[in-house]
């Protein structure tokens, strides 16, 4: 499927507060994303933190509810990190990835999954960065070394993983697929840490670099301008 065939699957609904996409069979899957950074930092403020997961999940169930949809699955990750201001560079402390993938058939299949998707979730959040060309539109990246892709030397060595392991009545095996979700979650996750430690700076795009973040703070102008970098 092309980017331009799928988009032409999405079903705009006003005021939804969840995404519809046309899957054939007069079925629409419904998809929802959401945060608590306000409810965050008053959670911080008072000293209860507790409630904080339960109050996540419950928000993005709504969302898919209100739309007549039924909750098939939930990802939930978390990554802390520490930030150094003044030259942009971050590191990754803690990384904990949960998936909500009906009963889990091979334990060690899916942690390999959750991990694997989340370095490349890293790398699309903060590292790969795509220069193209401003005269002819092509990529000017020729390589991997230009685009840098996660490392184990960028990664934390002990990452964190769990599943809900719930069964889903309608699969045979009460099972469910995973699949790309666990990459776009711990890149979103990453992003989130970084806009965090900078007190809830939107960047609103994709690699967030160091640069990016120098500037940010010092209240600068980014050096990107409109269509002089993929923003993923």
């Amino acid at each position: 499927m092309t980017a331009t065939s799928g988009s032409r699957r999405v079903v705009i609904v006003g005021g939804g507060f969840a995404g519809l996409f046309d899957i054939g069979g007069e079925r629409l899957l419904a998809a929802a994303a959401d945060g608590v950074g306000t409810k965050l930092e008053i959670a911080r403020a008072t000293g209860r933190l507790a409630t904080v997961g339960v109050d996540l999940v419950a928000m993005c169930v709504n969302d898919v509810l209100v739309t007549g949809a039924e909750p098939l699955f939930f990802l939930d990750y978390f990554a802390s990190g520490a930030l150094d201001v003044e030259t942009g560079k971050w590191e990754i402390l803690e990384y904990i990835g949960v998936a909500d993938c009906g009963t889990v058939i091979h334990p060690m299949s899916l942690a390999t999954q959750v991990k694997g998707g989340a370095v490349m979730g890293f790398g699309l959040a903060a590292t790969e960065r795509y220069v193209l060309d401003p005269q002819i539109g092509l990529p000017a990246n020729t390589g991997f070394l230009g685009q840098k892709p996660m490392s184990y030397l960028d990664v934390p060595a002990d990452m964190q993983w769990d599943a809900v392991d719930m069964a889903d009545p309608s699969a045979p095996l009460g099972s469910r697929g995973i699949g790309e979700p666990l990459e776009g979650c711990a890149g979103a996750a990453l992003v989130c840490a970084i806009a965090d430690a900078m007190g809830g700076h939107y960047f609103n795009r994709t690699p967030v670099m160091a640069d990016m973040i120098v500037n940010a703070i010092a209240k600068r102008p980014q050096s990107y301008k409109a269509l002089a970098a993929n923003t993923q």
